[in-house]
């Protein structure tokens, strides 16, 4: 009986030491967790008094929802819209479609650069700011306009003085041929040339015409400088109608191989023109709306005067009602 109860006694011992063994690596493992046991318990069956989510950490609130934003617009030039305009925001770039319109969908809200890049040379437009709401389309449109240079230059005589009130034309800006007169200094300028390759053409009064090719440099100037020669002879008269009225014509000169070397108007109120030749062969045509044109051709030697009557045009004829 005696060894019945220390066995007994020594079975006890050995369970109570290894539940207390138990408690304290299970509160070693939950501690090494940064959690108590509660929670874990919690966690496997959750008690009808408490959250699962009761524990910050455990917490996850989704941020508020933001609705993607979208940019869409026109691309237009002086000839109407542009298709296939390359618009560029960030690392996203879309094409205009034929009408030149386009859009970039799905943006995440915020402030944006946008820029438009026409799918040929000579337009250009500067990049426009733009910011992008939630769940709207913010319009940006484009103008595409030609891209500008500045020609300038002065216009001389053979001894270096300056030609007041020499023409240039024949450069091109925009849609428009250009023009310019020089002033007291001989100065011109022309603040609007497309960029690229050009011409000037110069003509003043006693002095051969003179014209430059040049190329047009974007952004930058160009500086033209001119040396004219004088003409030792003149063609020159006067342009009117049949009855001796003064007429606003256009004056074509040609040479001998019939090619036009230059063109200019007669005086409104007088008639008159001018072309400075050196001696050769030329030809000069006039022509005005409603008029016959009339024209005239010889080797010039010396000053010549020639004057042109242009006849008035003969009515259409009219078709009769069927």
């Amino acid at each position: 009986m005696a060894n019945h109860d220390r066995i007994a006694r020594v079975r006890n011992r050995t369970l109570r030491l290894a539940y207390h063994w138990w408690s304290r690596e299970k509160n070693n493992i939950f501690a090494s967790e940064n959690l108590s046991e509660t929670a874990a318990i919690d966690l496997v069956q959750p008690s009808p008094n408490k959250h699962p989510s009761s524990d910050p950490r455990l917490e996850q609130k989704p941020g508020p929802s933001q609705k993607p934003a979208s940019i869409r617009g026109e691309i237009k030039y002086p000839w109407g819209t542009v298709a296939h305009a390359t618009v560029t925001l960030g690392s996203r770039s879309v094409f205009s479609d034929d009408a030149g319109k386009y859009e970039i969908p799905g943006l995440e809200p915020g402030a944006y650069i946008v820029d438009a890049k026409a799918p040929f040379p000579g337009y250009e437009a500067a990049p426009q700011n733009v910011t992008a709401a939630a769940g709207e389309t913010s319009v940006v449109d484009f103008y595409l306009d030609f891209e500008k240079a500045l020609v300038h230059g002065h216009v001389y005589d053979e001894e270096g003085k300056p030609i007041v009130g020499a023409s240039l034309s024949g450069l091109i800006g925009g849609k428009d041929v250009l023009s310019a007169v020089t002033d007291d200094k001989g100065y011109f300028k022309f603040e609007n040339a497309n960029p690229g390759a050009q011409y000037v053409r110069v003509n003043a009064a006693g002095y051969m015409a003179q014209t430059l090719d040049f190329a047009a440099k974007k952004s930058e100037e160009t500086t033209l400088d001119f040396k004219l020669n004088r003409a030792p002879f003149k063609i020159h008269g006067t342009i009117s109608d049949e009855n001796g009225g003064p007429l606003q014509a256009e004056v074509a000169l040609s040479s001998a191989s019939r090619i036009i070397i230059q063109k200019t108007f007669s005086d409104a109120k007088t008639g008159y023109y001018e072309f400075p030749v050196l001696p050769g062969t030329y030809g000069v045509l006039a022509t005005v709306q409603d008029y016959l044109s009339e024209g005239w051709r010889e080797d010039v030697t010396s000053d010549t005067k020639v004057d042109l009557r242009l006849q008035r045009a003969p009515p259409p004829p009219t078709t009769p009602p069927e």
